[in-house]
């Protein structure tokens, strides 16, 4: 199955997402943000490397965004991500349209995972997930496409897609085994040839290499001391773990494998049955709060439901689609880590595809009566999402930066100052630093590893200050100094 649309189809679906945009678009943070997103921010601004694994292909398209003048950069790079995500819902509805859901049940679908806290979050603060998801979904549809058409120009863009997700974003590797399938599925029905198989399998496998050999190319020629901004250095610097960059190629190519491949945190890689059966009930609760398990098991029965439909109308869909299903399940179940580093975006991504295909059954869009119910159902749901927006939290307030930074007023800070905070803080800081002030003299350490304000009290006669009351450094006290603590000797007798 591959339907097309009608006119109408289309305005609805350009509604929906005016829809999500008006809602979202005026609560994204105005500037720098605390944490990773501060993190992203600095490293596109700065063509620089972010923690592991770098995502040297987001800071690139960051870069090239953050050159428009008059903006913060900052806040570019939160209106790309942000974009990212109306990309995703924008596909969301799109692949429920194909598959013989009629735009209004899509639309509806759609508006209601925006209002499960991950999708609300990610949309609203600038990080890596949703871009992710984007890259992996329009691989996805472009990829079901040639199974429907069997055209290069579907299987090559998909196969680059997917290989510039996997190249910034390595847990994208639990979905190959997926995509490779339904390769598979499209192949077979149109290279009816083994030689025009060969060709397409090794042309896809080039788009899939390609950009992963510019992220290695990226992180070799921009790990350098001397760049702006250099997670590597700094957390060399902390720990010392590798070899300095100047110490040949072979001690070069050991720092860009320890980024890539992202080794700093394969110790949250691995568990037992205990640890599984965990994760599994807390991705329970990150679905549905506890009250509402109920609805969760007719949720994920429909969801299943949605598979079968699904198979029985487009194979290489149902694969894909239950891939992601399965797959972001595994990795939630191997990742030690909670929170929003254990992405179920691409879970919530797909179940909302399959439910709003098992719906449609109910509500098929050929019969005259199904509409008004479906165009009654998505008035609904869009007015909810207007009148529940404000009472949603409040993410981009809570992560911008921008007051924190106003208070402290680093311009004004004495000459050498030195900063000892936590990574949530120093991420701004940073960013701060090297773009609005250009204070290359401050030097701001981040504490989680340990050993900051040591190191920091190697220099002395300058101030020192630390992001909490009790540092724990013995001989010393903290007085407050505007949003920090100042860290000053203990008297003597």
């Amino acid at each position: 199955m591959w339907r097309t649309f009608k006119p109408t189809e289309h305005i609805v679906l350009g509604s929906v997402l005016l829809l999500v945009a008006a809602v979202t678009l005026t609560r994204l943070p105005p500037g720098v943000c605390f944490s990773d997103s501060g993190d992203l921010q600095l490293a596109s601004s700065t063509l620089g490397i972010m923690h592991p694994t770098g995502y040297p292909g987001y800071a690139t398209i960051g870069y090239l965004v953050t050159r428009i003048p008059g903006v913060d950069p900052a806040y570019l790079v939160t209106l790309t991500c942000w974009t990212s995500g109306i990309v995703v819902l924008w596909l969301a509805m799109l692949m429920q349209m194909r598959l013989g859901v009629s735009a209004w049940l899509a639309g509806t679908t759609t508006l209601i995972l925006t209002a499960h806290p991950r999708i609300w979050t990610a949309l609203i603060v600038p990080e890596v997930y949703l871009p992710t998801l984007a890259l992996v979904a329009a691989a996805a549809y472009l990829l079901i496409r040639f199974t429907h058409h069997g055209k290069r120009k579907d299987l090559l863009p998909a196969a680059l897609l997917f290989g510039f997700a996997l190249a910034n974003r390595p847990p994208v590797l639990f979905f190959f085994p997926f995509f490779a399938t339904a390769w598979w599925l499209g192949r077979n029905r149109w290279d009816v040839s083994w030689r025009r198989s060969a060709a397409s399998l090794s042309l896809s496998a080039a788009c899939i290499a390609g950009p992963c050999l510019f992220s290695f190319a990226y992180l070799w020629l921009r790990d350098r001391p001397d760049a702006t901004y250099n997670y590597i250095e700094q957390h060399n610097a902390r720990l010392q773990v590798l070899p300095e960059a100047s110490a040949g190629a072979g001690a070069k190519l050991e720092r860009v494998i320890w980024q890539a491949s992202g080794r700093q945190f394969r110790h949250f890689m691995g568990t037992s049955w205990r640890e599984t059966r965990m994760k599994i009930l807390w991705l329970r609760h990150e679905l549905l709060p506890p009250h509402q398990q109920y609805i969760l098991a007719l949720a994920w029965l429909i969801v299943l439901f949605g598979v079968v439909v699904t198979l029985m109308r487009c194979r290489a869909s149902a694969v894909l689609l239950a891939g992601m299903l399965l797959a972001s399940t595994v990795f939630v179940c191997l990742y030690r880590l909670h929170g929003q580093a254990a992405d179920l975006l691409p879970l919530l991504f797909a179940a909302t595809i399959l439910g709003g295909v098992a719906i449609s059954i109910l509500l098929p869009h050929e019969q005259k009566r199904a509409p008004y119910v479906a165009i009654s159902l998505a008035a609904a749901v869009a007015t909810l999402t207007v009148t529940g927006a404000p009472n949603r939290v409040s993410p981009g307030k809570k992560e911008d930066a921008r007051p924190f930074l106003t208070e402290l007023d680093i311009q004004s800070l004495p000459p050498r100052t030195a900063i000892c905070v936590e990574w949530r803080l120093a991420t701004p800081l940073w960013y701060a630093r090297s773009i609005r002030t250009h204070r290359t003299d401050l030097d701001i350490l981040c504490t989680d590893d340990g050993g900051a304000i040591e190191r920091a009290l190697e220099t002395p006669d300058r101030l020192i200050l630390v992001g909490t009351k009790t540092p724990g450094v013995k001989g010393y006290t903290t007085a407050p100094y505007r949003n920090l603590w100042r860290l000053i000797p203990k008297e003597t007798t």
